[in-house]
């Protein structure tokens, strides 16, 4: 929620109050490759920590992000959810984990499910870049990056272990997870194991909407996490499964959408199924680290291994008596490497390498539901089997200080090259087979003014792109527009970016506070221009109606993100009253908010963007008792109204006509942990029971909706 969450994390779970001067020290790996401290970044960056992740008590991954800065979560179906970064989404943003690509070539445009793909309990952190970041993370970082750091093994002295059990309830969806962990430690080895099973009921919606058809699904999960520390030396291994069953694409089957009267009739969807059977994720990621003090700073090398596997069905109201049963499997191996060399103020320089390597399996048949009789129907899978794409590139960006740091700039430049293979032409013969290969070369300018060590002034300028993906140079497929057919002639997409931004962090002055920091805060005005992008051109191919992506147009996305927060610490003592506390030791009182704005325009057709979010903010005040040990935050959500549609919209029935209405939500979070063994948690959603649909879902959201959760270890 806040920009230095782990702060939070730090003082209210601990029982001791020192050290409040390192809190300035705070680190973040995402925005510069290696840990740097935050304030020393000129990236707009949100982050969630595990204290934060424990209380928001998501069952989607995406919705750990909802309410955050600059983050906007769309529901396409219950299930499912994928964020917003700066009116981007989809294959618009890089998602990492751990560092390494979780995004691969198949990524759909517009909004997509595969971030719901990872389970909340395996995550540790989340850190999000909100801008280009294309220098260290390449193609597709125009949005942002988003990065899932995981739970890892710790090492201490002496041997250690930990058992433990976890159950969590969602009355609006009467969705019913349990979940069981382990974690073993010593000087040289840890290990952790994880599992989790969900089962999730019909969702039901605030006010008159009620029980919500096509939205129960389940879903189950485990991760491991293994590693060895010798000297600098750290190996670790780590592996993750997630699988949903049964998820329906809720807005195409549900006779409850935006816009009823985009319906072929009243109570009933415009397909008769339209089904995800399973959806399958399995990750797993071999690390070698070694950090010293001297002027090699840090190296490591990933490899890694990722599949991605979804079985899809279809029955159009148009032919009943046909099933549609399609799936595709991704391949993904890939290397990474990067080192640290610090040179001192005039040089700290990061250089790096990576290459990915899709690999596709599809297959497509059509099942006559009369007879049961199977038709192969090659001709309609998504990308011909055996597609391959290729990805590789070779970066430096060196940091330089002046002024004893209150002066730094950063620059930085990437080499990218990418390789298309897909048999396109054996379908048919009229589209020539995809043999793409494409390169880029892209670079980034920052600076940072530092006046005084709890202030930083930042101005990034960068340039962002994002290469054609198999999705767009050899996919055929059909989408609520009609239907689409590839283009093997695509050149990358640009960016051209400037931030300029402010960040504030004032640590506890009084070292007896609760309180986790006096005041933070940061603001960042956007503003981007973008050139080839891909558009839509209708044509009439075969005698039918099609459109196929082009490079053709031309926009621009600004806007401004914010937020604020301060703790009753120090103001006390204008008061006359003690610095420490409130009412007894140990408490803290804390007032947070939040604001963002985005608005993007179509240059070339003078329309706006298609699903750029509205106006959103979260406010909240948060007491903490006890060190932490006991916490109340009532919270509310606001989300503005948004009438600036572009016209694709009105054939979509995830949206309301003309516009989407603004709505406020109020809820609460709580929780107890009378001990290191037990842990209580209570989130109450949408107190009011307010009926409300956010911009460009799938699905109603959810009435008032009790979340509680426990967990027990010993």
């Amino acid at each position: 929620m806040c920009l230095l969450a782990s702060v939070a994390s730090a003082q209210e779970t601990s029982n001791t109050t020192e050290n409040k001067s390192s809190e300035t020290e705070i680190e973040v790996v995402t925005p510069g490759g290696s840990k740097k401290k935050l304030l020393d970044t000129p990236d707009s960056v949100t982050t969630l920590d595990r204290r934060q992740i424990e209380e928001r008590m998501a069952g989607q991954t995406p919705d750990l992000l909802e309410g955050t800065t600059g983050v906007y979560i769309q529901h396409t179906a219950a299930g499912q959810g994928s964020p917003f970064i700066r009116g981007r989404t989809g294959k618009e943003i890089v998602m990492l984990v751990n560092g390494v690509r979780f995004s691969n070539s198949m990524f759909r445009g517009g909004p997509n499910q595969y971030y719901a793909t990872i389970g909340p309990h395996t995550i540790e952190r989340i850190e999000v870049i909100r801008g280009p970041a294309s220098v260290l993370y390449g193609s597709d970082a125009l949005g942002g990056v988003l990065n899932i750091i995981t739970r890892q093994p710790t090492f201490e002295e002496a041997w250690d272990y930990t058992f433990g059990a976890r159950g969590r309830f969602e009355s609006s969806s009467m969705r019913k997870e349990g979940g069981i962990f382990g974690e073993v430690s010593s000087e040289h080895f840890g290990a952790l194991v994880t599992g989790s099973y969900a089962d999730v009921d019909e969702l039901v919606g605030g006010a008159s909407i009620g029980r919500q058809p096509f939205t129960a699904y389940e879903e189950w999960g485990t991760y491991g996490a293994f590693g060895t520390r010798w000297g600098g030396h750290t190996i670790s291994f780590n592996y993750s499964h997630h699988q949903q069953n049964d998820v329906n694409r809720t807005d195409q089957v549900s006779p409850l959408v935006a816009n009823p009267d985009l319906l072929p009739a009243p109570g009933v969807g415009r397909d008769l199924r339209r089904l995800f059977v399973w959806q399958i994720d399995d990750l797993a990621l071999l690390n070698w680290r070694y950090e010293d003090s001297g002027i090699l700073e840090e190296m490591f090398v990933d490899l890694m291994y990722h599949k991605v596997q979804e079985s899809f069905q279809r029955i159009r109201r148009s032919n009943p008596n046909r099933l549609e049963d399609s799936n595709f499997n991704v391949h993904t191996l890939g290397l990474r490497t990067q080192a640290v060399l610090d040179f001192g103020t005039w040089a700290r320089l990061t250089v790096g390498g990576e290459i990915y390597h899709d690999m596709v399996n599809s297959r497509s048949i059509d099942i006559n539901r009369t007879t049961g009789e199977h038709t192969n129907e090659d001709g309609r899978v998504q990308v011909p089997d055996w597609s391959s794409y290729t990805s590789f590139g070779i970066y430096a960006q060196n940091e330089t200080t002046f002024l004893d740091e209150m002066l730094q700039f950063r620059y930085g430049v990437r080499f990218s090259g990418f390789r298309a293979l897909a048999d396109v032409d054996l379908n048919d013969p009229e589209i020539d087979g995809v043999n793409t290969f494409v390169t880029d070369v892209t670079g980034a300018f920052a600076m940072i003014y530092k006046p005084i060590d709890e202030v930083t002034v930042y101005l990034n300028l960068s340039r962002g792109f994002r290469a054609p993906n198999l999705d767009e140079l050899a996919a055929s497929k059909g989408f609520g527009a009609g239907e689409a057919i590839p283009n093997p002639n695509l050149d990358p997409e640009t960016q051209y970016s400037v931030d300029l931004g402010s960040k504030m962090f004032i640590p506890t002055q009084d070292p007896n506070s609760a309180a986790p920091y006096e005041a933070m805060g940061s603001v960042a005005f956007f503003f981007n221009y973008l050139e080839d992008t891909l558009i839509r051109e209708s044509l009439v191919y075969h005698g039918v109606d099609v459109f196929r992506s082009i490079n053709g147009g031309r926009a621009r996305i600004f806007g401004v993100e914010a937020d604020f927060g301060f703790y009753l610490s120090e103001a006390l003592g204008w008061l006359g009253l003690p610095t420490d506390h409130l009412f007894f030791e140990g408490d803290a009182l804390g007032f947070y908010a939040n604001f963002t704005y985005t608005r993007g325009d179509d240059l070339k057709n003078d329309v706006p963007i298609a699903r750029i979010p509205p106006v959103f903010s979260e406010v909240s005040i948060r007491y903490s008792a006890l060190h932490g040990q006991i916490f109340v935050e009532p919270y509310m959500n606001i989300v503005g109204r948004q009438d600036q549609y572009n016209p694709g919209a009105l054939s979509d029935p995830r949206f309301t006509p003309h516009d989407a209405p603004g709505y406020v939500t109020y809820g609460l979070r709580a929780g107890w942990t009378p001990s290191r063994h037990v842990r209580f948690n209570l989130n109450i959603q949408n107190i009011g029971n307010r009926s409300y649909h956010p911009m460009g879902s799938g699905t109603f959201g959810t009435g008032t909706n009790v979340i509680l959760s426990g967990e027990i270890k010993w």
